[in-house]
């Protein structure tokens, strides 16, 4: 039995409504134009740090450190529709955040400095928040795929409230991931 698991730091969608008005979106993403897998109800998150294949006793580290971080609550209105890397080359279509980035960010940045103090590099990246809600297999007519996403970008989902950050096993199978939450910190 392997002493590692897959895993990441989530900012969790637990709303049943917001996560209904995330698929109505995703069914909006034509998928003639391009082959796509869309992400599972139930796995629809804020991915705040991934960490891939990660030691076991790695992970009560992490939770130990950021039981120090102090944060208060705070509310955020998810909408706007992106792709990563680019509009010209999607490969993720992602959903984000309308308000509140700077305190998303200020979060995230509190996050990565407890996570550089027990040795995890800081993300070189600039921290676009976001949940992934599909991925691009391959693209059948880029035109329209294009097209198609710029027409759904400006979808307004709904206010959801920041208040625990969690720690999520992922378990990778053929028919997708499974994902169990270890442990949260609350605000």
């Amino acid at each position: 039995m392997s002493d590692k698991i897959r895993a990441f730091l989530s900012i969790d969608i637990n709303e049943d409504d917001l996560l209904n008005e995330i698929v109505e979106i995703q069914h909006l993403i034509d998928t003639n134009a391009a082959k796509i897998k869309l992400v599972e109800r139930e796995n629809i998150h804020f991915t705040w740090r991934f960490f891939g294949d990660i030691k076991k006793r790695r992970i009560e580290q992490i939770k130990e450190k950021l039981s120090e971080i102090d944060f208060g609550s705070f509310d955020i209105t998810i909408g706007g529709v992106g792709t990563f890397p680019n509009i010209r080359r999607p490969r993720v279509i992602w959903i984000g955040v309308l308000d509140n980035i700077d305190k998303m960010r200020e979060l995230k940045n509190r996050t990565d400095d407890l996570l550089a103090s027990i040795g995890f590099p800081k993300e070189r990246r600039k921290f676009i928040p976001h949940a992934t809600i599909a991925r691009v297999r391959s693209i059948h007519d880029k035109a329209h795929l294009q097209e198609n996403i710029q027409s759904i970008a400006n979808h307004k989902v709904g206010k959801m409230t920041v208040s625990k950050i969690s720690m999520t096993k992922s378990t990778l199978t053929s028919s997708g991931p499974i994902y169990e939450t270890l442990w949260q910190i609350e605000a």
